[in-house]
């Protein structure tokens, strides 16, 4: 028996001995195995060599490349981080790997969601045919908002020196504010039409507000709230909000590129945990979570 093999039949010894039912000490060690495996796969080394990062491409891969909700990357994390205690309580390792890897948050209670294809085709239909003296002005605000995923904070603080031209490709600057840090984002096709469409409506000067209302005052976060949700109704849509766009814009960009990191840092966030949120993912059946419970010790 290898020392690897040895030290994981020792530690499955532990579970058992600690009151736990069989099922859950299965649970665990298949769990573990599983992460072992994936270690050797990639030539990481061993569970006792694990890295912080190790554990975040782990989970990364599980979510991206594997599809798994967030309830099943949070039990294999659970199992993680029970054997780093073991290992740290034991002098195996000296500190643990896992203990600033937070859970990946998962389906908001709120109703808060991101649309599905047809339903922004719905959405995008209701703005074009609504009718309002600003329709362009609307069209542009759900178009950045879809295609960029920006805040609706950060959108109202806009400038139109933040939207930069270069030929016929498009950027827009976003400020830094709280949490975020000042990020270029590029503007697609779409978006493109809808922001020239609506600039080409008045003569304004770089310093000027993007979005104004109709008496030419800087847009409210709450007038963007509004009118989304206006249109929303007019689609047939419920718990859509300008969250919603932000959500969609995320979940795209993620089932598009594969690329957890090129999503947290377009969205402004500076965790991939953060940026999880804009993912749907699975619920976790509460009774496993209670039985799976560090402190589920008899």
């Amino acid at each position: 028996m290898t020392e690897q093999a040895k030290i994981l039949a020792d530690y499955r010894d532990h579970l058992a001995e600690s009151g736990l039912s069989a099922s859950t000490v299965k649970g665990y060690v298949a769990d573990l195995n599983d992460f072992v495996s994936w270690l050797e796969d990639s030539s990481r080394g061993s569970p006792l060599s694990t890295t912080e990062d190790d554990i975040r491409d782990y989970c990364q891969e599980l979510l991206v490349a594997k599809n798994h909700p967030a309830a099943t990357v949070n039990r294999r994390l659970q199992a993680m981080r029970k054997f780093f205690r073991y290992a740290l309580e034991t002098s195996l390792i000296g500190e643990d790997p896992s203990s600033q890897i937070k859970l990946l948050p998962q389906n908001r209670p709120d109703g808060r969601r991101g649309l599905q294809p047809g339903e922004v085709e719905s959405f995008l239909r209701a703005v074009r045919r609504g009718g309002s003296k600003l329709a362009r002005r609307d069209y542009a605000i759900v178009q950045l908002m879809l295609q960029t995923g920006i805040r609706v904070g950060e959108l109202t603080r806009l400038k139109l020196s933040d939207i930069q031209w270069s030929g016929e490709k498009g950027f827009l600057r976003v400020g830094g504010e709280g949490t975020s840090e000042e990020r270029q984002i590029p503007l697609n096709r779409s978006v493109r039409k809808a922001l020239r469409s609506y600039l080409a409506e008045a003569d304004r000067s770089p310093g000027d507000h993007l979005f104004l209302s109709i008496k030419g005052e800087p847009l409210s976060a709450r007038s963007v709230q509004r009118l989304v949700s206006g249109y929303a109704e007019a689609a047939g849509l419920k718990d859509v909000s300008t969250y919603s766009l932000r959500q969609t814009c995320g979940q795209r960009l993620l089932r598009d590129t594969g690329d957890l990191s090129l999503v947290a840092r377009q969205m402004g966030h500076k965790r991939l945990e953060s940026a999880i949120r804009y993912i749907v993912p699975g619920q976790e059946d509460p009774s496993e979570l209670a039985e799976r419970s560090s402190l589920n010790i008899y």
